[in-house]
This record gives C-alpha cells, structure tokens and sequence, in this order.
C-alpha cells in the first residue's frame, strides 16, 4: 500500500457554547423554547417558587448557595483581578455575575416549560435538551 504525503485534514472543532451566554442566547432562538424575554420576565416567578419549595428543579438550598458565593465573591475585596485596577479589575466579578444571571435564566426557561406543562403534573425537561 502506497503510503501518501498528504497531512490528514482537521475539521474545525465547534466551539463549546453550552453553558456560555452566547449558549443560551442560541438556545432562546431554537423553535418551540421560551425567548429570552419570556424567561427574563419568569425569573423572579422561578426564584419564588423555588424559594417556597413549589418547583422541583432546582433546590432552594443551591440557590442560595450559589447566591450567596456569588454575592461574596463580587463584594470580597479578594478577587483572580484586585479591584484597584481600573476597568480590569471589575471584569472577574463582572464575569461571575454574568455567570450567575446565565444559569438562573437557563433554568428559567425550565420553569417556564415546566409552568406551560402544570406546575401539578408537569414533568421537568432533561437538562441540556433541545425540544
């Protein structure tokens, strides 16, 4: 067998959008999944029913936890980045913020599918499916 010279061709490898903010805005234009308006306006519905224990998806305890490390993070003058440094300094906690805000609109749009469903009935959707 004739060996070639030929370098085998790489294809691009797709980026990892999945937990990005780049990701959920994708996954708000797939069709049939809430837009990002409709999971903007169901957040503060997902933190109360979560806080009163009415959703199933998400305990309240991880939300607080994650709240308040957030919150910590953001207001600890320890940061990856010290604070003195101007512009530069705000972009970790700017970063850990946006994190934050991206998961808990994620699984809004969870809580929204799950609202449209029956709150009684309704049957959480996988994480990461795509409807």
């Amino acid at each position: 067998m004739a060996r070639s010279d030929r370098k085998p061709s790489r294809a691009p490898v797709p980026l990892r959008t999945g937990r990005s903010a780049w990701g959920l805005y994708r996954e708000t234009r797939r069709p049939g999944e809430p837009g990002l308006f409709r999971r903007l306006v169901a957040t503060p519905r997902l933190v109360s029913a979560v806080l009163h224990r009415r959703y199933p998806g998400l305990s309240r305890a991880k939300l607080l936890a994650f709240t308040v490390l957030a919150a910590i993070y953001v207001v600890s003058p320890l940061d990856a980045i010290p604070d003195v440094i101007p512009v530069l300094g705000w972009t970790d906690d700017s970063a850990v913020v946006l994190w934050f805000m991206t998961g808990l609109v994620r699984e809004s749009g969870r809580f929204v599918s799950w609202e449209s469903d029956g709150p009684r009935g309704g049957v959480l959707p996988p994480k990461g499916s795509a409807v």
